[in-house]
């Protein structure tokens, strides 16, 4: 990149003189806001069921279905809203039951919007869930012994307590929903101009400066809606501050409640299941109802060129950063626990920036780094940014399970002779070794499945599996691409219910009292 002080300049004043670039900011906002506030609509409710829910196993299955598609690849659910909201698509066939005309929601704001919703919902349900089980429960079961009704004590009483968990989801989704890429660029179909969309087209136009412009507005843009939305959280924490009680409160949820959880149930399924009965169309095209049903798009996946080359270098890629990341992440975990002081913690706030900062603008600047540097060139570039995007969910992960652990067995095996690395391997790393499984996991299908990022990264000729199914729906919309979807579901649900059997299993091994 060649550019003076006067290039730059000029660069600066051209973004800001440019209708289309402060469109796209507008356009960026408005999406991101549209995004976090149905998605904390939806999240309040399903999250307050899930939570009042009598039965563990059924509690199980509800979260399990909710947060399954968040292990699901991204480019998967896009092209599963694709085949929802297309002009022949179920949604369309079902308007056209009533004899209504045809919906215009693909290739607009509308199917952007409902994708990312879809896409972080269980970012918003998760610190929903965690606050409401830091709510003590005798006071709803008081207010309603009071004579207060349903709703009156869930807004009085339990909507103020639980608000630094609700301002936390709508964060993260405001967040992630600014910097996403691909399905604004699938989904849009060029009509929707986002700023993530302008860098990777300022890239791909060899528009380096412009590229760095845009992306720095972004990342701007995104401290501060963030600073913002932490200042409101401290405001709300100090107006709602409770701590963890025992008193879980009587559980049960009404019918109305019951309906509402199914309807999110089937929101959450539908992009999935809608690919997995595509794949099986005798058609060539998107359409509902299907004309026939065949197996031959999957046979298709054998003769597809460079698709098994892009599955090994996803499969290559996610495994290296994985162990990478796992021993980084212990490390640090084990720092950050044991240790207090001003640098440690202000490196274990800067461990999480990474979940926030635009992964557009990681992948421009990696970018431009690794070529003015030159080091770690071509697929070891890769797996170095792939660890440091999958760093903050090993951190967040092993640190939890840390805090659960007993730290007088690591003294202990030092007192009978072992030196630190042999007493931590035979205590501490034994007590965590569920939820540090469960880490890899994560951070294997994160890695596996991004493409925001990677985009930027890949030399010519080079695809991992995301880029090439990034690649393959810009060009083509045949069922190939949903049966390669289904078989990446499958295997996306699987590693998504042994993860959570691991956490599930580390969270009763810290609750046994040892002998």
């Amino acid at each position: 990149m060649n550019a003076g002080s006067g290039a730059t300049a000029a660069h600066w004043a051209a973004f800001f003189t440019s209708t289309n670039r402060l469109a796209a900011i507008g356009e960026t906002f408005l999406i991101a806001a549209l995004s976090a506030v149905i998605s904390t609509i939806i999240a309040v409710p399903t999250a307050y069921g899930l939570y009042r829910m009598k039965s563990s196993t059924w509690r199980f299955v509800g979260i399990f279905i909710v947060f399954a598609p968040l292990m699901t690849s991204v480019i998967a659910r896009t092209y599963g809203w694709s085949l929802l909201l297309g002009q022949k698509g179920l949604v369309n066939w079902a308007v056209g039951l009533f004899g209504l005309p045809p919906l215009e929601m693909l290739y607009a704001r509308p199917a952007v919007v409902i994708a990312l919703v879809h896409i972080f919902l269980p970012f918003v349900v998760f610190p929903i869930l965690s606050s409401l089980g830091q709510v003590d429960g005798a006071l709803r079961d008081a207010a309603m012994d009071l004579g207060a009704r349903p709703w009156t004590t869930f807004r009085r009483v339990i909507l103020p307590l639980i608000l630094p968990g609700i301002i936390a989801g709508a964060q993260i989704t405001f967040a992630l929903s600014m910097s996403s890429f691909a399905t604004p660029s699938l989904l849009g179909g060029g009509r929707v101009s986002v700023l993530a969309t302008l860098v990777y087209s300022d890239v791909n136009t060899v528009q380096w400066s412009m590229a760095a412009v845009t992306s720095i507005v972004l990342l701007v843009l995104a401290v501060i809606v963030l600073g913002l939305f932490t200042l409101a959280q401290r405001r709300a924490q100090v107006g709602g501050a409770q701590g963890v009680t025992a008193a879980p409160g009587e559980k049960g949820i009404k019918a109305g409640l019951s309906i509402w959880l199914i309807a999110v149930y089937v929101f959450v399924l539908s992009p999935l299941v809608i690919i997995i009965i595509s794949s099986f169309s005798s058609a060539s095209y998107g359409a509902w109802p299907l004309p026939g049903w065949s197996t031959k798009w999957y046979t298709n996946l054998l003769s597809q060129d460079g698709l098994a080359e892009a599955a090994y270098a996803s499969v290559f890629i996610a495994i290296w950063s994985t162990i990478i990341v796992l021993v980084i992440g212990t490390m640090a975990s084990v720092s950050f626990h044991r240790y207090r002081s001003i640098v440690l913690r202000g490196v274990s706030v800067f461990s999480l920036a990474p979940m926030v900062v635009p992964k557009v603008t990681i992948g421009l600047a990696a970018f431009l780094l690794l070529n003015v540097t030159g080091v770690l060139d071509g697929v070891a570039g890769i797996i170095a940014m792939h660890v440091v995007i999958t760093l903050p969910f090993v951190i967040i992960v092993v640190t939890s399970a840390l805090s659960r652990t007993d730290a007088t067995l690591d003294d202990a095996a030092r007192d009978l002779g072992a030196n630190p690395l042999r007493a931590f391997g035979a205590s501490t790393l034994f007590a965590i070794r569920p939820s540090l499984i469960a880490a890899g996991l994560f951070a294997f299908i994160v890695s596996f499945d991004e493409v925001d990022m990677t985009v930027f990264l890949l030399k010519p000729g080079q695809e991992t599996l995301p880029v090439w199914m990034f690649t393959y729906m810009q060009k083509y919309q045949d069922p190939t691409l949903a049966a390669l979807a289904s078989l990446l579901i499958a295997l996306s649900l699987v590693i998504a219910f042994v993860a959570g059997l691991f956490l599930l299993r580390g969270e009763k091994a810290a609750l046994t009292p040892s002998h």
